[in-house]
Order: structure tokens, then C-alpha cells, then sequence
């Protein structure tokens, strides 16, 4: 074997590892991950909560005495971070009578293998988000039945929203309750 050539190699081995060494202990790598912490910890600071809004509510009959409702929800989140929006579950009322109920996504627990029913608003953004109930006309929805059908009730929609939003090893969120009117 060439010893020139063995020296060589184990020179530019020994060199690779003071270069490392020199880096790691000069604070070029550390400086870069507190960059990366600071960024993500900043977008934990001042969470506000998301701004949720009824975007529209039609009934359609599709049948003598069976009608769909459709739900949109619009979802703002004023951050600069990504929230993710959990779950919503709402009712529909008209004149104090619920007329439906009725859930978006699904709070994850413990281990999540898909994240189907979860649903990602990055800083700033806002997501629609739809549900459809169908409901049969009977004696006790009775007296407002027209009014949902022709199009011309007023609706009040109440419920729960859950949402987290993570940044590095931390996690902030909860559920929120909510009040709405349409039109």
C-alpha cells in the first residue's frame, strides 16, 4: 500500500472531524436551531382564538315532507402559526325549536393513524367547511316548517369548536363555544 495515500485519507478524516468539532463549539449550529425555536415558539405567543362565522344555510325539500339543510361555516385563524380545526359541533335553531344537530372533523384522541376529520388553516387563512342534515317534517317542528322551507327563517346556530395549534415539542388549544345568527 502507499503510505502517502494512508496519510492522506487520515488527514482528511482528521480535518472533518475538527471542522465538525469547531462548528459545534463555536455556536454556528446552536445559533441556527435557536433561529428555528425562536420562530416556532413566537407563533405559540398570543394565540387568538379562531374566528368562526356561518358563510350561508339553505334548505332544500326534496320530498313532500323531507328536507336537506345545508351548513357552511367559515374558519379564520388571525395567527401567524397553522391551527388546526379539530371538530365543530353545532345546532340550528329557529324561534327557540332546534330543527337540526350536527358535526364537522373529529377530535382526535390518543394515537391518530389518519387525519381525515381534522382540518389545517394556515396563518391568516380561512377554510369553508360544509355539513348536510336531512330532516322529516313531524307534529313538533310543525310550526316552523314553512318558514325553513320557503326560505325565510332566521337562524340562530350554536356550539363547540375544538382546535390545537403545535410548535416544537408544545401545544396550545382547547374548545371554544360559539353563537351565531343567519341571515
Amino acid at each position: 500500500m502507499d503510505r502517502k495515500a494512508i496519510y492522506a485519507a487520515g488527514g482528511g478524516i482528521a480535518a472533518v472531524a475538527v471542522a465538525i468539532y469547531l462548528i459545534m463549539n463555536t455556536g454556528i449550529l446552536t445559533h441556527t436551531n435557536s433561529i428555528g425555536q425562536g420562530f416556532n415558539q413566537g407563533a405559540l405567543m398570543n394565540i387568538k382564538a379562531i374566528a368562526l362565522s356561518v358563510n350561508n344555510l339553505v334548505a332544500n325539500r326534496t320530498a313532500d315532507n323531507i328536507t336537506e339543510i345545508r351548513v357552511a361555516f367559515d374558519a379564520y385563524n388571525p395567527n401567524m402559526g397553522t391551527v388546526i380545526l379539530e371538530a365543530i359541533r353545532y345546532n340550528v335553531f329557529v324561534d327557540n325549536m332546534r330543527v337540526i344537530s350536527g358535526d364537522i372533523g373529529e377530535k382526535p384522541e390518543g394515537f391518530v393513524a389518519s387525519q381525515e376529520g381534522i382540518y389545517p388553516i394556515i396563518g391568516n387563512g380561512t377554510v369553508t367547511l360544509k355539513d348536510v342534515q336531512t330532516v322529516e317534517r313531524n307534529d313538533m317542528n310543525a310550526p316552523i316548517w314553512d318558514k325553513v322551507v320557503d326560505g325565510r327563517a332566521n337562524y340562530i346556530i350554536n356550539g363547540t369548536y375544538s382546535y390545537k395549534q403545535t410548535s416544537s415539542f408544545q401545544a396550545t388549544g382547547g374548545d371554544m363555544d360559539f353563537k351565531l345568527t343567519f341571515p
